[in-house]
């Protein structure tokens, strides 16, 4: 094999791989689909069960421990509403599906959530009431093992009606 031919077959191989690169993430977000929640999102341990009471959010800090080398750290994920109803517990981020600000219990008085960012409103149960956010605020899966509340580390996409995993 010659040297021009050389380089004209390593031009394009450079050339194939630099478009697979780019054409990747497209490919990935097109192909996304919902369903099942990815098997590496943790489940961080929020509380008890026992203190959660029907009618009264609470507010819990998603911690995950991280191995870094020989370190073991806690890496901040966010924050969840707990709630407590007849339906059993649920877990709805505390990100605001709007710009990703962090939603607040109203305090105007009213039952609800509100972002202080954009003053996007949020019913009680997370249903959008009033925008600039284009949908609710989003669920978490929730299981309880041994008295004990868990809660997936989920994260999505702000800034679309949408319900996309980031």
């Amino acid at each position: 094999m010659n040297r021009r031919k050389l380089l004209g077959t390593l031009t394009v191989g450079a050339g194939v791989a630099a478009a697979g690169a780019a054409v990747w993430p497209l490919a990935a977000a097109v192909t996304e689909t919902e369903g099942a929640p990815p098997a590496d999102a943790p489940w961080i341990d929020v509380g008890a069960e026992r203190d959660l009471n029907p009618g009264a959010p609470v507010k819990a800090d998603l911690r995950a421990p991280v191995r870094d080398g020989f370190f073991t750290t806690l890496v901040d994920l966010g924050a969840v509403w707990l709630l407590r109803g007849d339906a059993g517990i649920r877990a709805l981020s505390a990100t605001c599906p709007h710009l990703g600000c962090g939603v607040q219990v109203r305090s105007d008085g009213v039952p609800g959530f509100a972002c202080p960012c954009h003053d996007s409103r949020f019913r009680p149960d997370g249903e959008l009431e009033k925008g600039p956010a284009a949908r609710g605020m989003d669920p978490l899966p929730v299981r309880v093992v041994a008295g004990r509340v868990q809660v997936q580390a989920l994260r999505f996409a702000p800034g679309s009606a949408a319900r996309r995993r980031a």
